[in-house]
């Protein structure tokens, strides 16, 4: 009973939270309860999360400092977007447009590229 106690002792509720449990709890309770909530909106899942994000960042109401933890949720979040976005990816469809698919790459790289380096030189 005394663990409790002590446990809730150490509990900082200033703001920006500088308190792993807390910064955890609250980016686990956001991944789960934004989408929902926003879902009632017509809002997208991911556009929700972004939402949310923003809210409470530092540019926000400043819930959450930009610290290793955040970034790391971000990278992982990051991840995540790419993810469902290969999996949406109808491969059928891309085998069909494939010259055009690789044109369209090449010339997104070539051109930033190459203006990128001539303006660097």
């Amino acid at each position: 009973m005394t663990y409790s106690f002590v446990l809730l002792a150490d509990l900082n509720f200033s703001l920006p939270w500088g308190n792993p449990v807390l910064i955890f709890s609250s980016i686990l309770f956001i991944i789960l309860f934004a989408p929902i909530i926003l879902n009632k909106f017509k809002i997208p899942q991911l556009i929700g999360l972004i939402i949310a994000g923003a809210v409470i960042g530092p540019n926000g109401i400043n819930l959450l400092e930009r610290d290793s933890s955040v970034v790391l949720f971000g990278t992982v979040g990051l991840l995540y977007i790419m993810f469902l976005a290969g999996l949406e990816i109808d491969l059928a469809d891309f085998k069909k447009n494939s010259k055009k698919s690789l044109i369209f790459g090449m010339l997104t790289f070539l051109i930033p590229m190459t203006l990128g380096t001539l303006t660097g030189l």
